[in-house]
């Protein structure tokens, strides 16, 4: 198997593509509760030496919140981690046009790349969701197994199966579900290994090893909780919370739906494009494309953006079709038509409301700041940061608080959890005037509005735009100062 020359400087146009279709949502600071939150941890641990699950509570792995850490090197502004996902996007595309080069033409992988690019806004990756990160990662290693195989057919380890298992390891620390991916790639490199000329003893040592570099970077995580003695809390939020979480069998079901809807495009090109395979293709693809799908069963309820890692794949699968003369350029009209239909991609106003709204809630926190908490129970968390206070709880995500499906998910009571919030007197409080979470949590959500009605004064109103949705929030002040709310 013999990869064609894929070119290097491809990566170029995959960098201005994904420039010309996230532009307009750089420097949103309220571009999606999930990756706002991920900046908020990382920037926390930073400024307040923050231990995740420890201090701020949430069941993504460690790694995830790693790279949002060292993304507040650079900055703390939006903008920072949005180009960091935009990069790494790029890069993800210009692996997949790597990838499809050993079967396909130049071209194939080039519009394959661009593809990927062109849809991940269709399943909510047009931010800095973890996907748009361990897609590189998984993508990296299946590349290198790839490159690999002559060399492990004929007894060779090499270098590259090495750190495609310390890629995937990686990726595990990123989303638990890529461990379906990257135990794939382990063991297709072992079947490989295994039908090769060294000896039995040699090739379960080498497999043994690779298994051992897969685990390392989890194992030293899972190693510092717990000689820190926070292994309960950690244990907890990697497993027992996972397992804990009910299932909403309607609303998953119907997001799973949409996500199948939307990948539509891709299932028919990879059909079209099945004839076009060899077989050694058709055999990695379709094992690669059933372990993104066990990741994505895995998981007890169903978002669109948890399609995205089953996105490389397909668009993978879909380059032979993507390569013809005709065929190709067709196909991407079509993709783009679909693609941008619907779409915010020239929005660039909704980045300036979302700014001016962040600086209004803000403003407002500050203007009626008298030293005491601030309790952000379902608002824009990063009011945290940019109003200078500390987490008043390590339920801070606000479905950890205030939606039902939660409730005591976490090692923490959440009602327990408000109740001593309350008792602290926060002189601040952020909450949306209507409930945003279904089902909500009235055991959390009835003693805050007791509180703020009988100790607070509405101060600001503001319409807060997201990405996908927009919600008013109201910013409750004054507290505990002489009078009632009027």
């Amino acid at each position: 198997m013999k990869q064609a020359r894929f070119p290097a400087w491809y990566g170029i146009i995959f960098l201005l593509v994904a420039l010309a279709l996230r532009a307009s949502t750089f420097g949103d600071p309220n571009l999606h509760v999930d990756e706002t939150f991920y900046q908020t941890v990382g920037i926390a641990m930073h400024e307040q030496h923050a231990v995740p699950y420890v201090d701020v509570w949430d069941r993504k792995p460690w790694g995830l919140f790693f790279l949002y850490y060292l993304i507040a090197f650079i900055s703390y502004a939006p903008l920072a981690y949005q180009l960091v996902a935009t990069v790494f996007a790029a890069a993800t595309a210009w692996v997949i046009g790597s990838i499809a080069s050993f079967w396909n033409r130049a071209q194939g992988g080039l519009l394959a790349g661009i593809a990927y690019l062109l849809w991940l806004e269709q399943e909510q990756g047009f931010g800095g969701q973890g996907p748009i990160f361990y897609n590189l990662f998984v993508g990296s290693a299946a590349l290198l197994v790839l490159q690999a195989v002559p060399d492990l057919r004929e007894g060779k380890p090499g270098w590259r199966v090495y750190a495609a298992m310390l890629l995937g390891g990686c990726a595990i620390t990123v989303k638990q579900t890529s461990f379906f991916e990257s135990a794939f790639l382990g063991l297709y490199s072992a079947w490989t290994l295994w039908h090769s000329p060294l000896p039995r003893r040699r090739v379960c040592a080498i497999i043994a090893s690779w298994a051992l570099l897969g685990a390392a970077p989890m194992l030293a995580i899972s190693a510092w909780y717990w000689l820190e003695g926070y292994w309960a809390i950690y244990w907890h939020a990697m497993v027992t919370s996972n397992l804990a979480k009910p299932k909403v069998w309607l609303a998953s079901g119907i997001r799973t739906i949409l996500m199948f809807i939307r990948l539509a495009p891709f299932l028919v090109m990879g059909v079209l494009g099945i004839p076009k395979m060899v077989p050694l293709q058709r055999q990695f693809m379709a094992f690669w494309l059933l372990a993104a799908t066990l990741g994505l069963l895995s998981v007890p309820n169903f978002y669109v953006h948890y399609a995205l890692p089953i996105l490389v794949p397909l668009t993978i699968v879909s380059a032979g079709l993507l390569q013809g003369r005709i065929a190709g350029p067709i196909a991407m009209v079509v993709l783009g038509f679909l693609a941008f239909r619907e779409t915010s991609v020239l929005d660039f106003e909704h980045a300036r409301r979302s700014r001016a709204a962040m600086a209004q809630l803000a403003k407002a926190v500050r203007a009626h700041d008298d030293g005491g908490p601030l309790f952000v129970y379902d608002g824009p968390f990063q009011l945290y940061h940019l109003t200078g206070h500390r987490f008043v709880t390590p339920l801070v995500f606000p479905h950890h608080l205030a939606q039902t499906i939660e409730k005591d998910v976490s090692h923490l009571s959440t009602a327990g959890e408000v109740r001593r919030v309350l008792a602290e007197r926060p002189s601040t409080v952020v909450l949306a005037p209507k409930p945003r979470q279904d089902p909500v949590n009235w055991e959390t959500l009835a003693p805050v509005r007791a509180y703020i009605h009988a100790n607070c004064r509405l101060v600001a109103r503001v319409e807060t735009p997201e990405w996908l949705l927009s919600s008013k929030m109201d910013v409750w002040a004054d507290c505990n100062r002489q009078g009632r709310a009027k």
